[in-house]
């Protein structure tokens, strides 16, 4: 019987197993075959770029900065954060009288060098140096609550820089309502009302020293006009 001789391999079988090797990275690199095969993508996770906190906070309007300047050019020992809460409420408080907070940061400036603890000779009390007396009206006239802990008014109580900047920002601006004059209610301000009726009544002097203190501070921090061209 004869005997057949073997068949001899495909040279190509011998290349099989390394071709699919090679077949299967291909597959698995080639963006493409996901969308041809159907199989789904993986899915991109997103790149999340941190955004500074500083970044997203609003610039503070220049006159708030104005009054942080004048109160941190008298009062360079206090802290950041006391020295914008004195600011707002000063900003705040003239806003809803109609003030110029420049003009009252600069009274300020000239009756107490913005010492919160400040007490004259005469018993004025405060940044604002108000008189108890003047204090308790006032407290009564802005319509200080209960519930606020100031309605067993006590002298004390002027010593606090917010409270105090409200009553005397309330007083100057009812100075100028009564006496129709930002002049006038400066003196006021300083001499009493009582005592500023009594000299415009019988035509005596009335002393304007202190008014022009106050304004010549004020002109000191305003902003510089621009020249017009």
């Amino acid at each position: 019987m004869e005997k057949r001789p073997k068949k001899t391999p495909a040279r190509t079988l011998s290349w099989s197993t390394p071709c699919a090797k090679l077949s299967l990275i291909g597959i698995l690199f080639v963006p493409g075959f996901y969308v041809l095969s159907g199989a789904k993508t993986p899915e991109a996770k997103p790149i999340i770029h941190a955004i500074p906190i500083h970044a997203t906070l609003a610039p503070k309007p220049k006159e708030l900065v104005a009054i942080y300047d004048v109160i941190k050019t008298n009062r360079p020992d206090i802290s950041e954060s006391e020295a914008w809460k004195v600011s707002d409420v000063i900003w705040k408080e003239s806003a809803k009288h109609n003030l110029d907070p420049i003009l009252i940061a600069a009274l300020i400036e000239v009756e107490s060098g913005f010492q919160s603890l400040a007490i004259s000779p005469m018993g004025a009390r405060g940044i604002m140096q108000i008189m108890p007396d003047v204090g308790k009206w006032i407290g009564r006239e802005i319509g200080l609550r209960e519930d606020s802990g100031y309605d067993a008014f006590r002298p004390e109580h002027l010593d606090d820089p917010m409270l105090n900047i409200k009553l005397g920002i309330y007083y100057l601006y009812d100075l100028k309502k009564s006496f129709r004059s930002m002049n006038l209610a400066l003196v006021a301000y300083n001499v009493g009302p009582t005592e500023m009726r009594n000299r415009l009544d019988n035509d005596i002097e009335v002393p304007i020293e202190f008014a022009n203190v106050v304004l010549s501070v004020y002109r000191k921090y305003q902003a510089p006009k621009q020249p017009a061209f």
